[in-house]
């Protein structure tokens, strides 16, 4: 089966790191949205592969500049009736037929959300889509792979760098586990976005999330 990637701690590779510059991201998806967003957009649903990293820096970032059709309070509405049932793995087709109209037409909307995307891998093999449970890995994977080359983390200058609060978090709790002196510090940063260090025995994480006052 495939499995969709998990995040790592990004200080301990040596990969190639480009800092993300909220403000030409900003300006280029509200001037243009339909060339660098829509564009971008429509082969990231069809074919994730197809789009470089900058191109997908510009997507994935410049999202949070968008007005979306399916918002994480919409997420919440459903997540009892949906995405609760969607989320596991052993789901069964039965299961999974009764809420794929659902799933698919948030999907759609936001195809940029990783709950979202991991949850359709599950329905999507359950029913036996396997082609489009591949395609929704490899979005996710872009994504992950945007997030991990998107800073170091190490640094205020170089921050790792999400979309949503949650995926703050994500990056949050392994700091949180490493021992009893856990800290958070809000750092100033651009007015559409926030940037947090969190710190646990004397390792340091900077975590900056994009647009995260746009919700």
């Amino acid at each position: 089966m495939i499995k969709i990637l998990k995040f790592s701690f990004l200080f301990i590779f040596g990969i190639c790191f480009s800092q993300i510059n909220v403000d030409e991201i900003k300006k280029k998806v509200t001037e243009n949205p339909q060339q660098y967003y829509f564009e971008y957009l429509e082969n990231f649903k069809k074919d994730p592969s197809k789009l470089i990293q900058e191109e997908m820096n510009q997507l994935y970032y410049g999202s949070r500049f968008i007005k979306s059709d399916y918002s994480m309070a919409d997420y919440n509405k459903d997540y009892e009736e949906v995405w609760k049932i969607a989320s596991r793995r052993g789901i069964s087709k039965t299961k999974a037929q009764k809420i794929l109209e659902r799933t698919e037409a948030a999907y759609n909307k936001a195809p940029l959300n990783r709950e979202i995307l991991a949850s359709m891998v599950n329905i999507y093999n359950a029913i036996g889509e396997k082609k489009k449970a591949e395609i929704c890995v490899l979005q996710n994977n872009r994504i992950i792979k945007t997030i991990d080359e998107s800073g170091t983390g190490k640094t205020e200058s170089s921050p790792i760098c999400v979309i949503t609060p949650g995926d703050m978090m994500t990056f949050a709790k392994p700091i949180m586990m490493m021992g009893n002196t856990f800290k958070q510090k809000d750092i100033k940063t651009d007015k559409s976005s926030m940037m947090t260090e969190y710190s646990n025995n004397g390792v340091s994480l900077f975590v900056k999330c994009i647009g995260c006052f746009n919700f």
